[in-house]
């Protein structure tokens, strides 16, 4: 995806922002968002397109919070991500609930994304490896570089958000599949001898395989999340079969959010 040149100053001073380190890289946020909003219902997905610019720059602003600690959640309990979602959503919610303008209910649910997606970050969830430092940064710059290439699969709606006990749910399943991958990073960069990622992973490598499959179930989870703001305050959604789903469907090409 050709992102548009006035974001570029915004772009950079996010970089250098300290929680910048704990996310994917502006870019991929931006992209992730644009994948799902596809997948929002429809009404939703109009609106989001109408306020484009306000989506994609909610997306990116969590990155210069200052806080690490809220895009992560680790297994020993450190980090706030889980609250975080828990909170964004709910304000979503109460936006749409009170009539603001959709300028910035739009804002607000690219925030959101943000938040879905660094859940699907399997750097963010664990901190088990002592020399996670060395190769944190390079992954995300990797992830980037390799996500025009990815084939992004649609995983479903699966079982519906019903509640916040619902979204607890999902956020500690989602979690736990982001400490299953998280080993096989550090491997993949202990097997290129800490090298940069960029130059020495190939498309048939490991590092590639986690990083897509983290990317689709990123683009899934936040396409879940929009529906569930928008269902529970009060939109519908016509897409019946969408709904029923539970098999894998692969829906997107280079030309959406990439």
């Amino acid at each position: 995806m050709q992102l548009s040149s006035r974001f570029a100053p915004v772009l950079l001073a996010l970089l250098l922002a300290p929680a910048a380190l704990h996310a994917w890289k502006p870019a991929t946020q931006q992209a992730i968002a644009l994948d799902a909003a596809q997948l929002a219902p429809p009404d939703l997905a109009r609106l989001i397109a109408k306020h484009r610019k306000e989506y994609l720059r909610g997306a990116v602003e969590p990155l210069s919070d200052g806080n690490a600690f809220r895009h992560m959640k680790n297994s020993d309990g450190s980090g706030e991500l889980d609250r975080v979602i828990a909170a964004e959503l709910a304000a979503a919610i109460d936006l749409i609930r009170r009539h603001r303008p959709f300028a910035e209910v739009v804002a607000r649910l690219g925030r959101l994304s943000h938040y879905v997606a660094d859940a699907n970050l399997p750097l963010n969830t664990a901190n088990t490896d002592p020399g996670e430092g060395r190769y944190f940064r390079d992954f995300l710059d990797y992830a980037d570089s390799a996500r025009p290439r990815f084939a992004v699969v649609f995983y479903g709606l699966g079982p519906a958000w019903r509640s916040p006990r619902d979204v607890q749910a999902w956020t500690a399943t989602t979690l736990a599949r982001g400490r299953g991958l998280y080993p096989a990073i550090s491997e993949e960069y202990r097997r290129i001898g800490g090298a940069a990622g960029t130059s020495a992973f190939d498309d048939r490598s490991t590092a590639f395989a986690v990083a897509a499959v983290s990317y689709s179930h990123a683009v899934s989870d936040v396409a879940r999340a929009l529906r569930y703001v928008w269902l529970s305050a009060g939109g519908a959604d016509p897409r019946e079969q969408l709904a029923l789903l539970r098999s894998d469907l692969i829906l997107l090409d280079a030309g959406a959010g990439r």
